[in-house]
């Protein structure tokens, strides 16, 4: 976890922040992939009450090679019926509860890869990154039991 974050309590606190916001997002987390060197997998909530969406933005970014994760960067939008659904899905997938999602997500670049301080790793990065455009394009992150609706 990241330090000095303040996050959600329970499943009600997270429904009334949702509740009160209408519209939004929330950033969950960063998460440094082992097996992809410079790279980082970020993990948002998307949701808005008013349609009763809620979505689970997946973006793999190479955060080695792109300073500001803007643009080596692929990712996939998963549409679930139900709040409790996506949390139920982090939950069983990637080891996230309520009670570790931040309520304003503020990283701590000191853990990530970045270009600048990790230069000499430049090489390290870039086999990792092609590497995982590979394993992108034959749809080794898809999980087949959600519903995608989008994927870049």
């Amino acid at each position: 976890m990241e330090l000095n974050q303040i996050y959600f309590s329970n499943l009600e606190s997270l429904q009334s922040f949702i509740n009160h916001q209408k519209k939004g997002f929330i950033l969950v987390s960063y998460q440094n992939l082992d097996d992809y060197k410079g790279m980082v997998l970020g993990i948002t909530i998307l949701f808005d009450i008013s349609k009763n969406e809620y979505q689970l933005d997946l973006q793999w970014i190479c955060f080695g090679l792109d300073l500001f994760g803007e643009n080596l960067m692929e990712n996939y939008l998963y549409q679930f019926e139900s709040l409790e659904n996506l949390l139920m899905y982090l939950a069983n997938h990637y080891k996230i509860q309520v009670e570790h999602i931040p309520k304003q997500y503020k990283i701590d670049e000191q853990n990530f890869p970045n270009p600048i301080k990790n230069s000499a790793e430049k090489s390290q990065f870039e086999i990792s990154w092609n590497q995982f455009q590979e394993d992108f394009k034959r749809g080794i992150f898809l999980d087949q039991s959600l519903n995608l609706i989008y994927s870049s």
